[in-house]
């Protein structure tokens, strides 16, 4: 599938409006610059980065409010934190990243499409106490390192919104050795055996 037909694919399957449409676009178009000259995507990924890349972010936003706040843990190639900026722009998104040109990328994917977001570049253990609704994260880190990651915004009430694939039930099983949590599991339209977990109500067991 060439890179029109799979925008059109996730086009047929996913409500996008102009505006929102064309701020995608800038996102898309940044990413392909940089692509080429960082290993950002893989060029086995790049024929479809819409219904693969941008489709699995795209259905975390029927948990996102308009005017939240979020916190995208592992940002690399801004999956899914540019595209939650993209699509709501009363909101914000703080980027997390710890790698260089990653971070030059998302802020140069930023300034090109005017997303309402920031990028916090470093160890995610140091970073600053932003205010967030919501965590998010996407290939980042097994359950229970990823609850540890998101910790200092879920036990202050944040919930996470966390994309996860087929070893979900088994990362579960391990977080829940050290951690307590209520979570709801919502099957991924991406296909496959993957998730999105939604996970709130965080505290440390001290058993």
């Amino acid at each position: 599938m060439d890179l029109c037909a799979d925008r059109a694919a996730f086009l047929a399957a996913a409500n996008v409006s102009r505006e929102t449409l064309e701020t995608l676009d800038r996102v898309i178009a940044e990413l392909d610059v940089w692509r080429q000259r960082s290993n950002l995507i893989g060029p086995k990924e790049w024929p479809r980065i819409w219904t693969r890349h941008v489709a699995d972010s795209w259905q975390l936003l029927d948990h996102i409010p308009d005017t939240a706040r979020v916190v995208d843990l592992g940002s690399g190639a801004g999956f899914p934190g540019l595209i939650i900026a993209a699509a709501r722009p009363a909101g914000h998104v703080t980027l997390m990243e710890s790698v260089g040109k990653k971070c030059a990328f998302l802020r140069a994917a930023i300034e090109a499409a005017g997303l309402p977001a920031a990028v916090w570049q470093g160890r995610i253990e140091s970073a600053p106490a932003i205010k967030a609704d919501l965590v998010t994260a996407r290939a980042f880190a097994p359950m229970p390192e990823l609850l540890d990651y998101a910790a200092p915004w879920l036990t202050k009430g944040a919930s996470g919104l966390f994309l996860k694939g087929e070893r979900w039930k088994e990362e579960l099983t391990q977080a829940r050795q050290r951690w307590n949590f209520a979570y709801e599991a919502i099957p991924s339209r991406i296909g496959g055996s993957g998730v999105i977990l939604k996970v709130r109500e965080v505290a440390r067991r001290h058993d």
